[in-house]
C-alpha cells in the first residue's frame, strides 16, 4: 500500500445511542415486501435508485429514459419525468427534495439538473466526454463528484456549471464520500485499487492507496481478471468501507482505515439473471458499475442485498463471525428476507426509516413485518409517517390484547408511572376501540389479566357487583357491538363476564370465543347464556360449580354451527375428590333433543364426576368426531374407567369413531388400549407421559375417582404387557395411516417394540419415544425405514437420570459429528430435527467436509451440517408442542 501526505484527521465518532443500533437489529431479519411498483413496459428495468435526505421520496432511473417518483410517506407513485431526447441514469437528490441530478445516456455526457416540481433544467454540467458511470454527492454542502469512462474524476458544485477540480486516473469508475465528507474515495477496476483523497486537498496525490490486487478472484479459464466492481459506499460510522461485486465470491468489506479485508460477503447464490443492472457496461465481461445490488443499513452493522438468486434478499452481520474457508476469511448471511416477487438487482436502505426498496422490472418498498401482531411495536415504528401508519392501520388493529393489572406499575426505562396524567395502559386501550374509529378493523381481541374490584368484600355482603366491573363490562359490550368485524374475543380476567356482554355477544357475528370463569366465590348473577347463531368454536376454563358460574346449557344446544368444544375445570375438585360436577346440567338439554352435537374436535381437562356409561352417546355424534383430547380427565394412572368423560363408553362404542384422526391424552389404561383395537386410521397419536416421575410407595400418588372400584391401574403405566398391546395395537390398526406418534417416556422401549413400529408405520413424519441409549443405537439402524420421517425425539427416563447423564457426558461436537454422519443418506432426506433426552439438535443440509478425527485424517467425507438448539427453536413443532398439559 503506497503512502502519501498525511491523512486528515479521522471523522468524528459515531453517536452512541444503543436505542438506534438496537432497533435495527430487531427489525433487520423481519423485512418483507409491503408495496410494489409494476413498470409501464415490460421490458423496462430500474438502473439506480435514490431516497431524498429526510427519506420521503423515491426516484428511479428506469431503461426507459424516464425518471419514476414515489412517495415513501405513503408508499404511492408520484409522477413519471420523462427524458427522451437525452436518456437518464444515476439519479441522484440534491440536498432539496424537489431536484435531482442525473446522468445522460444519449446524445452526449452531460450532467443535467433537474427541478422534479415542473419538469424544467436547472443547469447543466458539461465536461465529460465518455459515459458517466458514478455520481456521489456529498452529504455536507452541495458539491457532488462524477466519474466517467473518459478517465477523469470531476468535483462540481450545484451553483456553477463548471467543474471545480479534475482528477485523471485511469478506468475511476466509482466514488464516495465518507459521513463526514473529509475524504473522497475513488476506485480504479482496471488498476484494482482504491485511492483517498482529502478533499480539502484534493489537488494532491492521494494520501492512503488500497491494493486490491490479493483479494482479485481467479481469472476465469480464458477470462480477464479485472474485477467487476459495482458500488462503493462507507458506512455511516465511517469505520468500514464495502465494495460490491458481481463475483460469486462476493463483496468486499474493508477497513476503511487501513484498507485491511474484514471479510468476503458472500451470495448464497451465484447471480441467475446475468448482470446486476445499475449503470452503462464498462468492463470487458459487460458488467455494469454504479449502482450495485448492496446497501449499508443506518447503524453501519449490516450490508442488505442480493441472495442471487431471483427474488430473495439477505442480511450480512459485520459483527457477525467471520470463518476461514481456505484463505479467504468470509461472513455468510446471518438471515434470508423472502419476497415472492421481483428482483433485487438495485438495493438501497432508506437512512432515515425503517425501510428499503430494491427494484429491477419492478420497485418494491419493504417494511418490518414481524410486529404485525405487537401493537406497540408496529405503532413506534409507523408513527415516524403518519400514512405509512394509516398503511398499517388494518393489520395494526386485527389482533388486539389489552392486559390489566391490579397494581400500578413503572416503566423501568424512566421510572414514570404508566398512563401517566390519564388511565391504565389497559383503560386506555379499551377507551380507545369505543372513542376512535379503529374499531371496525378489529378481528381478534383478547382481554387478559387481574382486574382489582376496589371494597369487594363490602359489596360481597350486600350482594352487589362492584361498581368497577359494571363499568368495565359496560365498556367492553361497547367495545364489541362497535367492532363490526370481531369474529374471536377472549375473556380471561380475573373477574366474570356479566349479562350485559353476553347479550352483546347474542347480537353478534362471534365465531371462536373463550371464557374463564372466576376461581374466587363472591356473588355474581347467575344466567342462562344465550345461544350464539355463528358459534364454532367454544373455549371454557376454570369452571367450579361453586363459583358461580353461567349455565351453558342452552348455548350448546342451540348453537348448531359448533364444532369445536374446549372444557377446563377447576383442578380443585380433583384434587379435594368432591364429586361436584354434574353433566346432566351442562349437557341436559343436548340430551332432549333428538340430533346429538356434531362436534369435530373434543378437548377436556380436569374433569371428575360421576359419569352414565352412555351419558356421551346421547350428547354428540361420534360419527363426526376427529380430534379428542383429554387431561387430567380419563380413567388410568389411579382412575377408574367410569370417572370420565370419554372414557367410559369406550370400550363399547370405540368402534363408532369413523372420522377420528388425532387422539390426545396424559392416562394410559386399558380402556384406551380397547379404543386403539377398536378404531382405524388415526393419523396423530399423543400420549403425554408424567415428567417427574413416579412414586411407586405412595399410594395416593393420585386420587381416585368417585366411582372407583377400589382398583387402581397405578402399575399399568409401567406394565410391560400394556405398553407391549398398546403398541401392537397402534401398529395394526393404525400404522399405515399413522404420520405422528408420542410415547410416554416411562415406556423404555426394546428393539423389537422399535421394529414393530418401524416396519407398520412407513409414513411416520414425526416420533417420539423412549429408549436407553444402546436401544436408540438399535433404533438408528432401523430408521431408514422410514423415508418420510422429520424429527425424532429420544425421550429421558422421568424415573432414571441414566440416559441424561450419557448423553450430558459427550461433548456437542461428537453429537453434531454422529447425528450428522449417521443421516447423511439419501433416505434420511427429509430429517430435521432430533432430540437426546433434554438436547435438540436442527439437521442441515449435506455437505462435503474433512474427517478430521477419522481413521484417515484430512479424507473429505459427506455428513450433514448439525447445530444444537435450545427448545424454543422447536415450540411450534408438533412432537414438542403437543407434550404439554395444555388443551
Amino acid at each position: 500500500m503506497a503512502q502519501g501526505p498525511s491523512p486528515p484527521p479521522p471523522p468524528p465518532p459515531p453517536p452512541t445511542e444503543n436505542d438506534k443500533t438496537q432497533k435495527t437489529s430487531e427489525i433487520i431479519g423481519t423485512l418483507r415486501p409491503t408495496k410494489l411498483f409494476k413498470l409501464s413496459k415490460p421490458d423496462t428495468y430500474v438502473t439506480s435508485l435514490d431516497f431524498d435526505d429526510e427519506g420521503l421520496l423515491l426516484i428511479a432511473a428506469c431503461s426507459d429514459s424516464s425518471l419514476q417518483l414515489y412517495s415513501a410517506h405513503d408508499g404511492t407513485h408520484r409522477k413519471t419525468l420523462l427524458s427522451q431526447k437525452y436518456g437518464c441514469h444515476l439519479a441522484r437528490f440534491s440536498h432539496h427534495s424537489e431536484s435531482v441530478i442525473y446522468a445522460s445516456t444519449k446524445v452526449d455526457d452531460t450532467l443535467r439538473y433537474l427541478s422534479t416540481h415542473d419538469n424544467t433544467y436547472i443547469r447543466y454540467f458539461k465536461g465529460h466526454s465518455g459515459t458517466v458511470t458514478d455520481i456521489a454527492l456529498s452529504p455536507r454542502d452541495d458539491t457532488f463528484l462524477s466519474c466517467s469512462a473518459d478517465n477523469t474524476v470531476r468535483l462540481w458544485n450545484l451553483k456553477s456549471q463548471y467543474a471545480q477540480a479534475r482528477l485523471n486516473l485511469a478506468t475511476p469508475y466509482l466514488a464516495a464520500y465518507d459521513p463526514s465528507a473529509t475524504v473522497i474515495a475513488v476506485a480504479s477496476a482496471s488498476t484494482s485499487s482504491i485511492l483517498l483523497y482529502d478533499v480539502r486537498n484534493y489537488d494532491k496525490p492521494p494520501f492512503a492507496t488500497f491494493d486490491m490486487r490479493q483479494y482479485d478472484p481467479p481469472p476465469a479459464p480464458g477470462g480477464s481478471n479485472i474485477p467487476e466492481w459495482t458500488k462503493l459506499e462507507f458506512s455511516n460510522d465511517g469505520k468500514s468501507l464495502l465494495v460490491t461485486t458481481n463475483h460469486v465470491q462476493g463483496h468486499l468489506l474493508l477497513d476503511a482505515f487501513s484498507g485491511e479485508l474484514k471479510a468476503h460477503l458472500p451470495r448464497p447464490y451465484q447471480p441467475t439473471w446475468g448482470i446486476l443492472r445499475s449503470a452503462p457496461s464498462m468492463t470487458p465481461s459487460k458488467s455494469p458499475l454504479g449502482q450495485g445490488d448492496t446497501s449499508f443499513s443506518p447503524d453501519g452493522r449490516y450490508v442488505v442485498g442480493s441472495s442471487g438468486a431471483d427474488r430473495d434478499a439477505v442480511v450480512w452481520d459485520t459483527q457477525g463471525r467471520v470463518s476461514k474457508e481456505g484463505e479467504r476469511k468470509v461472513i455468510r448471511p446471518m438471515c434470508s428476507l423472502p419476497c415472492d416477487r421481483g428482483k433485487g438487482a438495485v438495493t438501497l436502505w432508506n437512512h432515515r426509516y425503517n425501510m428499503m426498496a430494491t427494484a429491477d422490472t419492478e420497485v418494491i418498498m419493504w417494511l418490518p413485518d414481524e410486529h404485525l401482531e405487537a401493537p406497540a411495536d408496529l405503532a413506534r415504528i409507523c408513527r415516524t409517517c403518519r400514512v405509512f401508519h394509516y398503511m398499517t392501520l388494518p393489520q395494526l388493529y386485527t389482533s388486539v390484547t389489552l392486559r390489566s393489572y391490579d397494581s400500578i406499575r413503572y416503566s423501568p426505562e424512566h421510572g414514570r408511572v404508566e398512563g401517566s396524567g390519564m388511565g391504565s395502559p389497559f383503560v386506555m386501550g379499551l377507551n380507545g376501540l369505543v372513542l376512535r374509529n379503529i374499531s371496525g378493523y378489529v378481528k381478534k381481541l383478547k382481554i387478559v389479566g387481574q382486574w382489582r374490584e376496589h371494597d369487594l368484600e363490602e359489596f360481597s355482603k350486600r350482594g352487589r357487583v362492584p361498581d368497577s366491573s359494571i363499568m368495565l363490562n359496560t365498556l367492553v359490550r361497547v367495545a364489541v357491538e362497535r367492532s363490526t368485524n370481531l369474529r374471536d374475543l377472549s375473556w380471561e380476567l380475573n373477574t366474570k363476564m356479566l349479562p350485559t356482554v353476553w347479550q352483546a355477544l347474542k347480537l353478534s357475528n362471534i365465531k371462536i370465543l373463550t371464557v374463564r370463569f372466576p376461581s374466587s366465590r363472591d356473588p355474581r348473577p347467575i344466567m342462562i347464556v344465550p345461544p350464539l347463531p355463528s358459534l364454532v368454536a367454544l373455549k371454557v376454563l376454570d369452571i367450579d360449580p361453586l363459583c358461580y358460574v353461567d349455565d351453558i346449557s342452552l348455548l350448546l344446544a342451540e348453537s348448531t354451527n359448533l364444532r369445536e368444544l374446549t372444557i377446563v375445570w377447576s383442578p380443585r375438585m380433583r384434587e379435594m375428590r368432591e364429586p361436584s360436577v354434574n353433566l346432566s346440567t351442562m349437557f341436559g338439554r343436548c340430551q332432549s333433543k333428538s340430533q346429538p352435537l356434531t362436534l369435530r374436535r373434543i378437548a377436556v381437562k380436569n374433569l371428575f364426576t360421576y359419569t352414565a356409561d352412555d351419558f356421551c352417546e346421547r350428547i354428540y355424534d361420534f360419527s363426526a368426531v376427529e380430534e379428542i383430547t383429554e387431561i387430567n380427565s380419563t380413567g388410568g394412572l389411579g382412575d377408574a374407567g367410569a370417572a370420565a368423560f370419554i372414557d367410559p363408553p369406550l370400550r363399547k362404542i370405540g368402534s363408532t369413531f369413523t372420522s377420528l384422526k388425532l387422539l390426545r391424552g396424559d392416562k394410559v389404561s386399558r380402556e384406551l388400549q380397547h379404543l386403539l383395537v377398536n378404531t382405524t386410521g388415526l393419523e396423530k397419536i399423543y400420549i403425554i407421559g408424567d415428567k417427574k416421575g413416579t412414586n411407586y410407595d405412595s399410594p395416593n400418588t393420585y386420587p381416585r375417582s368417585p366411582s372407583s372400584n377400589g382398583s387402581s391401574p397405578l402399575s399399568d403405566l409401567h406394565s410391560s404387557s400394556l405398553r407391549d398391546d398398546t403398541i401392537e395395537a397402534i401398529a395394526q390398526n393404525h400404522g399405515q395411516s399413522l404420520r405422528h406418534l408420542l410415547l410416554p417416556p416411562q415406556w423404555r422401549l426394546t428393539p423389537d417394540n422399535i421394529a414393530l413400529i418401524v416396519r407398520n408405520c412407513p409414513n411416520l413424519e414425526q416420533l417420539g419415544l423412549g429408549a436407553e441409549f444402546d436401544r436408540f443405537m438399535s433404533m438408528r439402524l432401523l430408521m431408514p425405514f422410514l423415508p418420510k420421517i422429520t424429527a425424532i425425539r429420544v425421550l429421558d427416563n422421568p424415573d432414571s437420570s441414566d440416559f441424561r447423564d450419557k448423553m450430558h457426558e459427550l461433548d456437542d461436537g461428537r453429537h453434531e459429528k454422529q447425528i450428522g454422519g449417521a443421516t447423511s443418506k439419501n433416505e434420511w432426506s427429509r430429517f430435521r430435527w432430533m432430540e437426546l433426552a433434554d438436547l435438540v439438535f436442527e439437521v442441515g443440509k449435506t455437505e462435503l467436509m474433512e474427517d478430521e478425527a477419522g481413521a484417515t485424517p484430512g479424507k473429505m467425507v459427506y455428513r450433514r451440517k448439525v447445530w444444537k438448539r435450545d427448545a424454543e427453536a422447536v415450540k411450534d413443532i408438533a412432537i414438542w408442542k403437543m407434550d404439554s398439559m395444555d388443551v
